[in-house]
């Protein structure tokens, strides 16, 4: 067996409730891979997490998140001895000024104003060799002063604004979905499928409303979501799977004529992919998000309400967005960062 050319740590937040962080670490490790076949790349998650049953690469279980699993994650750190570790919106800074003890180069994913904040702060931002902020600079601003003066005063490179990080849909769909005719068929998803508001599954909810938008002529395909336990059947107009690969899901979200999303990555994915969307906030970061792309003319907003949702769906139908956000490959820019940091041998692009 040759050996690894380098060991990354991927720890991102995981939890039974959303999954958007574990899909970005797992949207980044794979296309590692492809890249550069011989990287050693470990994962860290929460057992109660039901992604954790099925991530493809090697993976350390712990008993809750890792920011909560700070000894744990402490002795991982000292065993593995990582070349580089990516925190996603995770693990305290400890861990990562511990990460950097040892010698690894690290990194910090942000997506939201209040993870930022972390990226920036003295008892963090010393250890950290890059910072990839996911989030559209119109959501939560350009540099600040004081953020600004920080990286100054420790002499840090600035952040890279990735936006977001996805696969490039391929140009055909995958074969069990062959049957959908382009620009003639909806996609919906909640997120990971474990969010609720005031009780009510999202999930749950995004079905109900498919089940009222779709037809004949215009099916849907609602992915539930890993975390979520429920059964819902498929029917003649809408079909129900659990999860899809990033790539097969970007294609189908490149070839539908209406995305039905939270307001999480899949959102921004879609933004970036120039699509009519219908976005609804299902988690307590994702309100003030929606409203930044709602205020650019970029999405069509709903509360999570089965009857509001299909009529802003009805709208979308009528009058459809197509409004291409100008955004710079992310995935690229995070494969770039990590060949910069390792010192990896340039291969072609994604």
């Amino acid at each position: 067996m040759n050996k690894p050319i380098a060991k990354i740590l991927m720890i991102p937040v995981s939890s039974p409730q959303g999954i958007g962080e574990y899909i970005r670490s797992l949207i980044i490790a794979q296309a590692l891979k492809q890249q550069w076949p011989s990287l050693d790349i470990q994962f860290v998650l929460n057992k109660q997490a039901p992604s954790a049953a099925d991530c493809p690469f090697p993976s350390h279980l712990l008993n809750n998140s890792a920011t909560k699993e700070n000894a744990a994650v402490y002795a991982l750190l000292k065993q593995l001895k990582p070349d580089l570790v990516i925190f996603d919106c995770s693990g305290r800074a400890a861990q990562a000024r511990y990460a950097k003890h040892l010698g690894a180069k690290v990194v910090f994913i942000s997506q939201h104003k209040k993870k930022r904040a972390k990226g920036f702060a003295f008892n963090r931002l010393p250890a950290l060799d890059s910072h990839w902020i996911t989030q559209f600079k119109f959501v939560d601003g350009d540099l600040t002063v004081m953020e600004r003066i920080k990286l100054s005063l420790l002499n840090k490179d600035a952040p890279i604004f990735t936006g977001p990080i996805f696969s490039a849909p391929e140009p055909s769909l995958n074969i069990e979905f062959a049957n959908l005719q382009p620009d003639n068929f909806s996609v919906w998803a909640a997120g990971g499928g474990g969010h609720t508001v005031q009780g009510k599954s999202a999930s749950e909810v995004f079905y109900q409303a498919a089940l009222g938008v779709a037809t004949k002529a215009q099916p849907a395909i609602v992915v539930t979501g890993t975390n979520f336990t429920g059964e819902l059947a498929s029917t003649a107009e809408v079909r129900v799977v659990k999860s899809l690969p990033n790539q097969q899901l970007m294609s189908l979200l490149a070839q539908a004529n209406l995305i039905v999303s939270g307001g999480g990555d899949m959102m921004g994915q879609a933004i970036v992919l120039g699509k009519n969307i219908v976005a609804v906030a299902v988690a307590k970061d994702q309100p003030k998000r929606v409203q930044a792309c709602l205020d650019q003319g970029l999405i069509y907003r709903s509360e999570l309400s089965i009857s509001h949702i299909i009529q802003q769906c009805q709208q979308a139908l009528q009058q459809p967005i197509r409004v291409k956000y100008p955004a710079q490959p992310g995935l690229q820019l995070v494969l770039a960062d990590i060949a910069r940091l390792l010192t990896l041998p340039i291969a072609s692009s994604v």
